[in-house]
C-alpha cells in the first residue's frame, strides 16, 4: 500500500476543542473531523474502507498537520486531492454547542 499525506486544513475548519472545561476528553476535534470528511468523501468516490484504503496515522508535512492514509493504488491519491472539498463550517458557542452552517459564496 502506498502512503498519502492529505493536509488537515484542506478537510476541515472545524477548531481543537470547545471553549468549555473538560481537559483531555476536550481535545482533537479537529483531526477527527478531518478524517471523517476525507473517509467520507472517500466512500463517496466508490472506494472501501479496509479494501482500498486505510486511514494510518497523523503527522506533519511542511509546517502543517496532516492526515496519512495508506492506499491501494496511485490514483486515489489524485481522485481525494480533487473530490476533497471543505465547504462546511462548524460553529462553537460559548456553551459548548455546536452549529453547522454553510459558508455563503
Amino acid at each position: 500500500m502506498r502512503e498519502i499525506k492529505i493536509k488537515e486544513k484542506r478537510a476541515t475548519s472545524r477548531m481543537g476543542h470547545l471553549p468549555i472545561s473538560g481537559g483531555g476528553l476536550n481535545a482533537s476535534y479537529t483531526t477527527v473531523d478531518a478524517v471523517a470528511n476525507i473517509c467520507a468523501t472517500a466512500g463517496n468516490l466508490g472506494m472501501k474502507y479496509g479494501k482500498d484504503f486505510i486511514w494510518s496515522h497523523t503527522d506533519w508535512d511542511d509546517g502543517n498537520d496532516c492526515i496519512t492514509l495508506l492506499v491501494k493504488d496511485d490514483k486515489y491519491e489524485s481522485f481525494l486531492h480533487l473530490a476533497l472539498q471543505n465547504e462546511h463550517r462548524i460553529k462553537h458557542t460559548n456553551t459548548g454547542q455546536i452549529k453547522l452552517i454553510k459558508e455563503r459564496r
